[in-house]
């Protein structure tokens, strides 16, 4: 890519930014090539500037910085550390002013981390930090974009969907997400660049900012990128449009802002201050949402969007596959690796790749095997990575965390020249365990989405706890979804999670199967959910572009959070009350059965002939499903639960045998003589006769039969 034959003159002043960067971007990815030929030798370099150049911090005074000179005096004078290790320092740091504690870098911002796990962290972020940030996410990145699509989309502003707002620390430093002081870089450029309006990037509390950042980009047909902190964002800016479309054109069409928005009165005055009519932009997009969404939108929308930035590995690869309905085949994705307040861990090689190295100039890095279970004596260095091997990370960093425990585990997935590909699996600190067994982030993530792959209904999001009350214990999913298929059932939708959720875990399904485990269970959510969650976490002071999907649920109030906000109507159940047995399919099982039955509808005021009758009932079913199900013995679940007014019963049989409808076989003609009729179809005669619903369906390799009955 020649860019000598460009006259910088005739540029505005973004366009000479962008292409700024795109020049340095070069140099950055041949200096990225040579040390990726030999990682550890820039890697070790990099560790040994750091302690010579913190050698007479109070840190390294404590630790003998001084007569560090290998890796191995590292590892043997400097202990592994977490957060907590830095607390007090860090206190003294941004309450005090103190300098020269654990850092002799200057120090020109605090992250505000994302407070997974409680309260946000304060990292300090160096001027060094900031060199390493813009040589990699934004020199090599665009040099990467521009190199695969030409330089029109410099021409062009972005939608950026991170967020700005900064506050001061007592210090005087700032502190805010690390994402918004990267985008200190634009100055005042910002509003040239990007067509979202301040009011959006630096919010009031009480401001629905999905509404402002759609409203000012649906005006604009000419962005050429979207940059996010994570993936997920952009889904659900694109799923707002899909559910808010008539308002935002008819907003668009008239200048307003509807009074249903939220926003202070001031910012929605502000808001009126920089909009105006647009009928014909309004027209333009009334006839491309009215078409529908079944093909791609964001070309029609946007047709010179080509490309999202954002973290896009771990939990949050399966927002892609959603992202791609709603864009183009020549639509880009430039995935972050593992990126965190800490520091840029690793970089994706190419474009539209989850694969990412390991960038040897940015931190030291070290290594514990998983299965050293916690042994420091195994840790090793990035040259001894084993491809397929499960790893916990080990960061020295560049703003004064020695030996620190990120949390995080990768798996290495190969080698780009000499240097490790890493994956982002999970953190260690997001695992749930009820009987022994350790349950991941790529667990609960593979059950979920295989769920819904199996089913074909559209994930929006979902979290997990232990139901500790429960006898056994089990776990609870709760999931947010759209465009369920007619006539699946919660209930076989439950069935399929729990299987997928063993088939992630040997030990796991081992104690599901021998019930020291309960059965997994499943409830849906009502609509909007995890956007209210989001809301409300923001209006507790934190960064709208930092708040995540909570995955696991330990916080009891998140927890009644979640439970407050069940979808009634798709958790039917719920109502049933309901109950549920397992048995082999042998007749002996039926007295068991009965017991069941009865201790359900003890105290429930049902008549001692009505339960006769539905004994009745339970038996002919029963004993039919062991008789013909099974060419040898299989099992049978039957589930059983209440409604009310008028009282009434619902049982689903479900068996794995042989698909057989019998609401097709014909009732016998009891005019015959016995012995004139064909065998069978007496005992569904009395069924039927005794009940008041009777339904079947034949739906994942199971026969459902559901009767209702009312007393």
């Amino acid at each position: 890519m020649d860019l000598g034959d460009i006259d910088v003159s005739e540029l505005s002043s973004s366009e000479q930014f962008y292409l700024n960067f795109i020049s340095q971007g070069n140099n950055v990815r041949k200096s990225l090539d040579v040390m990726t030929q030999n990682p550890m030798k820039y890697n070790a370099a990099l560790l040994m500037k750091i302690i010579k150049d913190n050698e007479d911090t109070e840190y390294g005074q404590k630790y003998d910085f001084a007569n560090i000179k290998s890796i191995e005096d590292f590892q043997s004078k400097v202990p592994i550390t977490d957060y907590d290790s830095y607390a007090d320092y860090i206190y003294r740091m941004t309450e005090n002013g103190e300098k020269n504690l654990i850092t002799s870098y200057e120090i020109i911002h605090y992250a505000k981390s994302s407070g997974t796990m409680g309260n946000p962290k304060r990292i300090p972020i160096t001027s060094l930090n900031q060199e390493i940030n813009m040589k990699y996410n934004y020199a090599y990145l665009f040099n990467l974009f521009a190199e695969k699509v030409g330089l029109d989309w410099i021409k062009y502003p972005c939608l950026n969907l991170t967020e700005l707002s900064m506050s001061k620390l007592p210090s005087g430093d700032t502190y805010g997400s690390i994402s918004g002081k990267i985008m200190d870089v634009f100055g005042d450029m910002i509003s040239e660049i990007t067509t979202s309006p301040i009011e959006a990037l630096i919010p009031s509390v009480g401001t629905n900012i999905r509404y402002i950042h759609v409203r000012f980009a649906l005006v604009n047909p000419d962005i050429s990128f979207t940059i996010t902190s994570f993936v997920s964002l952009f889904l659900e800016f694109l799923r707002y449009i899909k559910g808010n479309w008539e308002l935002l054109v008819n907003d668009i069409e008239r200048g307003t802002i509807d009074e249903s928005i939220k926003m202070p009165n001031e910012v929605r005055e502000s808001l009126l201050g920089k909009i105006e009519p647009m009928p014909e932009r309004a027209e333009e997009l009334r006839k491309i949402f009215e078409e529908g969404f079944d093909e791609p939108i964001v070309p029609k929308i946007w047709p010179k969007m080509l490309l999202l930035i954002g973290c896009g590995s771990g939990g949050f690869k399966n927002y892609l596959d959603k992202i791609k309905e709603f864009t183009s085949s020549d639509f880009n994705f430039a995935l972050i690796g593992l990126t965190a307040s800490e520091g840029i861990f690793s970089l994706f090689t190419e474009l539209n790749n989850h694969d990412s190295i390991l960038i040897p100039d940015s931190m030291f890095y070290e290594f514990l095997p998983l299965d050293a279970n916690g042994d420091y004596s195994k840790i090793v260095t990035m040259d001894k990575l084993e491809e397929g091997k499960e790893y916990e990370v080990i960061t020295t960093n560049l703003s004064g965390f020695y030996r620190y425990r990120m949390k995080d585990v990768v798996r290495c997935t190969g080698r780009y020249n000499n240097t490790p590909m890493i994956e982002f699996l999970y953190r260690l600190d997001q695992c749930l365990c009820v009987a022994g067994e350790k349950v991941n982030g790529e667990n609960l993530r593979a059950a979920a989405y295989k769920t819904e792959k199996d089913f074909g209904f559209d994930l929006i999001d979902f979290s997990v706890y232990v139901d500790s009350d429960s006898s056994p214990m089990k776990y609870v999913y709760l999931m947010e979804v759209e465009d369920l298929p007619e006539n699946v059932t919660k209930e076989s939708i439950q069935e399929k999670l729990n299987e997928n959720f063993c088939a992630t875990d040997s030990v796991l399904c081992n104690k599901i199967e021998k019930s020291i485990i309960g059965k997994t269970e499943l409830y849906f959510l009502q609509p909007e959910t995890y956007l209210l969650y989001k809301e409300l976490k923001v209006a507790r002071g934190a960064s709208p572009a930092q708040v995540k999907p909570p995955r696991i649920l330990r916080d009891e109030r998140d927890i009644s959070f979640f439970n407050v906000l069940r979808d009634g109507e798709l958790n039917r159940a719920d109502y049933l009350n309901m109950e549920e047995i397992t048995l082999k399919s042998n007749i002996e099982n039926l007295d068991l059965l009965f017991l069941k039955i009865e201790e359900f509808l003890e105290d429930k005021g049902v008549s001692i002939k009505s339960k006769l009758k539905l004994e009745l009932i339970i038996e002919e079913l029963f004993v039919n499903i062991c008789n013909y199900a099974y060419e040898k013995e299989g099992e049978i679940k039957i589930q059983y639960g209440l409604l009310e007014d008028p009282l009434r019963i619902i049982i689903n049989f479900i068996d794995g045998g042989v698909e057989f409808n019998p609401l097709d076989k014909e009732s016998p003609d009891l005019t015959l003589e016995a012995n004139q009729r064909d065998i069978g179809g007496l005992g569904l005669t009395i069924v039927r006769k005794n009940v008041d619903e009777i339904d079947y369906k034949y739906e994942n390799n199971q026969n459902i039969l559901t009767i209702e009955k009312i007393f």
